[in-house]
């Protein structure tokens, strides 16, 4: 079987969407000599991927976001000559004709009518338009439909029935050894270089709607100010910034809050898992999360975690958490009092996260979808014609 991945979200930095399809591929790649891969990256993707020669490595200059995706871009993937496409992200060629599985992460572009917002009317318009005419249609075209949560599971459900049918539950995975604890020289001069303060807050991703960073800021200025012991406490993130990042800097700056919350553009690999080490708490307290990615890397970096009771955390977490109503500011700041006001938590969190992430691991991930694409590739055999013997 010649079996195609559209890895076009592969980034040289961090996204939850490129570290599950690198991790998956290399997986892939660990446990299935027998099959033939075509991985399709985006043409700016320069890193090497570990994988063994019965992958193949193509590009393309088309965003995954893009008409191209949905439109034309069935004519390279034939050109290839797969037997089944995976997309890796939920859209796909329209026209594709052979098998066809879908990965979705999540629904945020159909369920937060923010995702599209701070672009002109019109342009948001037509985003808003094309994601809830394409995502079911793409959904409904496929074979299979993998879901990294049940969290997802039930949106597909609650949106598109018929498309639930088909649907399965694959949870992503954690490679834990990627962080293990740093090396002291490693821990030093991350420090030194970043400035990072004894004690802070953690949090790692983009500044869409959905990550509530405006409700976390309120949250966070707010219990500094009403528990005057903890005024050391600062609040760290790790973002690229994006078209959501200006209006959240200039709250920052319009608070005074500059020297308390530290702003940091992308790091490398070793200074995030160094950040994970320095952290006293993973403040993710977020919405429309479909896994929740940073919340197992910080179980496997033994950091503590403050998250949301909404999509896909509770899940993910497991008991490893306190969980706080991501739209409530008050339950927000009992979620940190909570945390600061028991030490002994913390060593319980810890444990129980240790524990969580032994759930999570890609070589699963990628012995489950195989299993799927063993199914598709065995339904195309029988379906197809038999060929009569002269």
């Amino acid at each position: 079987m010649r079996i195609a991945l559209d890895a076009r979200y592969l980034k040289e930095d961090y996204s939850g969407i490129g570290v599950y399809s690198e991790n998956l591929i290399e997986a892939l790649s660990a446990i299935d000599r027998k099959n033939e891969y075509v991985v399709i990256t985006h043409s700016s993707f320069r890193r090497s991927l570990k994988v063994r020669n019965n992958f193949e490595i193509v590009s393309d200059p088309a965003r995954p976001v893009s008409l191209r995706t949905v439109a034309t871009f069935h004519r390279l993937v034939n050109s290839l000559g797969v037997d089944l496409l995976h997309s890796l992200y939920p859209l796909a060629p329209l026209a594709w004709k052979k098998p066809l599985l879908v990965t979705v992460h999540d629904l945020q572009p159909i369920l937060d009518p923010l995702f599209t917002g701070r672009r002109p009317v019109a342009k948001k318009m037509l985003y808003d338009a094309f994601y809830h005419i394409v995502y079911p249609a793409v959904m409904r075209k496929a074979d299979y439909v993998i879901c990294d949560s049940h969290a997802t599971l039930g949106w597909i459900r609650d949106l598109y029935p018929d498309v639930a049918e088909k649907a399965l539950v694959v949870y992503g995975g954690i490679d834990t050894e990627s962080f293990a604890k740093p090396s002291a020289d490693e821990l030093e001069h991350v420090r030194s270089k970043f400035d990072i303060p004894d004690r802070f807050l953690f949090y790692l991703g983009s500044t869409r709607p959905n990550k509530n960073l405006h409700m976390m800021l309120d949250a966070f200025e707010e219990f500094v100010r009403k528990y005057p012991e903890h005024d050391d406490l600062c609040w760290v993130l790790v973002v690229k910034p994006d078209r959501f990042f200006d209006p959240f800097f200039a709250k920052v700056r319009e608070r005074g809050l500059l020297s308390r919350v530290r702003i940091y553009n992308q790091v490398s690999e070793v200074e995030r898992r160094v950040f994970y080490h320095l952290a006293t708490l993973l403040y993710f307290v977020t919405k429309f999360e479909g896994f929740g990615l940073p919340v197992l890397e910080a179980h496997a970096s033994g950091l503590p975690v403050l998250a949301s009771t909404h999509g896909a955390l509770p899940e993910i977490a497991g008991r490893a958490a306190i969980l706080a109503d991501p739209d409530d500011k008050d339950s927000i700041i009992e979620g940190l009092a909570l945390f600061f006001s028991k030490p002994e938590l913390r060593d319980v969190l810890v444990q129980l996260g240790y524990e969580n992430v032994k759930r999570f691991s890609w070589k699963k991930t990628a012995r489950e979808i195989l299993n799927v694409y063993q199914h598709l590739f065995a339904c195309e055999i029988s379906e197809s014609p038999e060929v009569e013997e002269e």
